[in-house]
């Protein structure tokens, strides 16, 4: 009770501030202006500036009671590759079948406590197995709501976590150019009620088949970049997911230049603008706004790890305060958002 009448005595003190400037203000009407122009012009003004500095500081105190009365989010992200269902048919690979495996990846969702995830090679037959152990439990975007080929690259949530905003997708280069579309996926955090960007990726690698795609790895960074230069006017905070095929590669060139982006990877910096990769072991990565903060960040990849992917699952702790990007717990949605650079 304390605290409470503490806050309500903070926001009654500003509200009075912005009413007594505001009186102070209309007091000085034209006409007193004009009469004491030539004797007490700069009087007058002075009282003017006063008053005006006096509605800011008063605004500025209110809004910061009304921050405070927010809640910070706090939630954990990871991103995973779950090997997609054609890679393991009758055994391939030395890996048990896809419907198999995405036992053990409901397993490490839960005994990660993953909230919100980015998933990679997540095909069709995997989708609908997925929805079939979570029951309603998980949403998933795109899912299966456009192409087939496009449910690979879905940003997946707990629904008792996070509320689905608004999504839509963004053309990516993979094997050889070709366009994927891959999303971008505005939610909203339940106990906070703080909005998020979510973009989850995979950038094409190098196979027996598919050889020679750095460029599209170049391409695709370079759209990855400015989506993020594009989202970051918003001021919503943003996360991005992937299984981006490079380790030192990715990271120096999506994060110079000024990118509004950091690494979760602790080992993974910028220093007065040199790039300080360190010896990242996986070409998965997790990226967020500067502004938030990471923690307790774990590469999973232990026996059940292994025997479910070929990937790890990377995971951090995410905290983020309304003070530091206060946009973020608007209560009305963003217009559209709509893709300026795409393949």
């Amino acid at each position: 009770m304390r605290a409470e009448s503490c806050r309500v005595k903070r926001v009654t003190a500003g509200a009075v501030a912005v009413v007594l400037a505001a009186g102070l203000l209309s007091s000085i009407g034209p006409s007193t202006a004009a009469a004491g122009a030539d004797a007490t012009g700069s009087t007058t003004l002075s009282a003017r500036s006063a008053a005006r500095s006096a509605v800011q500081v008063a605004g500025s105190a209110t809004t910061q009671a009304a921050q405070r009365r927010l809640r910070p989010a706090h939630y954990r992200v990871a991103t995973f590759n779950v090997l997609g269902w054609n890679h393991t048919i009758n055994g391939a690979r030395g890996f048990a079948g896809a419907m198999r495996r995405m036992v053990w990846t409901r397993t490490l969702l839960n005994r990660h406590h993953i909230d919100v995830a980015g998933f990679q090679e997540l095909q069709v037959p995997q989708v609908r197995r997925m929805r079939a152990l979570t029951g309603n439990r998980w949403g998933l975007y795109p899912g299966l709501r456009m192409r087939s080929i496009d449910s690979e690259n879905s940003v997946g949530w707990r629904k008792s976590k996070f509320r689905f905003v608004a999504g839509t997708t963004v053309n990516i280069p993979y094997f050889d150019g070709n366009r994927r579309a891959m999303p971008i996926v505005l939610l909203r955090h339940r106990a906070s009620g703080m909005m998020t960007y979510f973009s989850n990726f995979h950038n094409p690698g190098e196979t027996s088949r598919h050889r020679n795609q750095g460029r599209w790895r170049v391409r695709a960074s370079q759209i990855q970049i400015a989506l993020h230069r594009q989202l970051y006017r918003r001021g919503i905070p943003r996360i991005m997911t992937g299984d981006m095929n490079e380790r030192r590669e990715y990271f120096c060139r999506v994060t110079r230049n000024g990118t509004p982006l950091k690494a979760a990877r602790p080992g993974s910096t910028r220093v007065n603008g040199e790039c300080r990769p360190g010896r990242p072991p996986f070409v998965d990565w997790i990226f967020g706004s500067k502004r938030m903060q990471f923690r307790n960040y774990f590469e999973a990849f232990g026996p059940l790890t292994r025997k479910t992917s070929d990937h790890p699952m990377i995971m951090a702790d995410v905290t983020v305060r309304p003070n530091r990007m206060p946009r973020g717990w608007a209560r009305s949605r963003p217009a559209p958002f709509v893709p300026r650079v795409s393949h």
